[in-house]
């Protein structure tokens, strides 16, 4: 069986998270990488565990001049088109998208979702709460439900790559 951090998928997410804690960094953020924090062998993702349940914690637990968010990254390819409006569209899987509110609920700390479009070097960003119910939800080639926003609901932040 392969391992998980192996996997080019996961590379490219790794690659992805560096690039967004680095440009938070260069805007005076302080930041705890929680992906760096990941089980005995670096294959369960890091958790906020209660007595009786765990939630998967966002990639970034980051601070900046008293205030604390979460930030979650997502290296895309690029955006999806979708069929019946043309619009583009980028998503997260569902069960942690709600594993993302729940965090956010029980910490009082709001969780922005930044993504990472390869193709075009943009980095977008939005508020899970400004980016509201999923305009969509549809399944990927792995048979997970992935919820959708339009790519117009993100903010266009920067283009950057990898190295900067």
């Amino acid at each position: 069986m392969r391992k998980v951090r192996e996997s080019e998928e996961f590379r490219r997410g790794r690659v992805a998270e560096q690039l967004v804690a680095g440009w938070l960094k260069r805007r005076d953020c302080f930041i705890i990488p929680s992906y760096d924090y990941a089980g005995e062998n670096g294959d369960k993702p890091p958790r906020l565990q209660g007595l009786w349940h765990g939630y998967p914690v966002p990639d970034l637990d980051v601070c900046k001049k008293g205030d604390r968010f979460w930030v979650e990254v997502k290296s895309k390819k690029s955006a999806v088109e979708w069929q019946k409006t043309g619009e583009l569209r980028h998503g997260v899987e569902l069960r942690l998208l709600e594993h993302y509110r729940l965090v956010t609920t029980i910490s009082g700390s709001p969780c922005w979702l930044f993504i990472y479009e390869e193709n075009t070097s943009w980095l977008l960003s939005q508020a899970l709460h400004v980016l509201g119910r999923p305009v969509s939800t549809g399944n990927d080639r792995r048979g997970k439900t992935i919820a959708f926003w339009n790519r117009t609901q993100f903010i266009e932040l920067e283009r950057i790559t990898a190295g900067e």
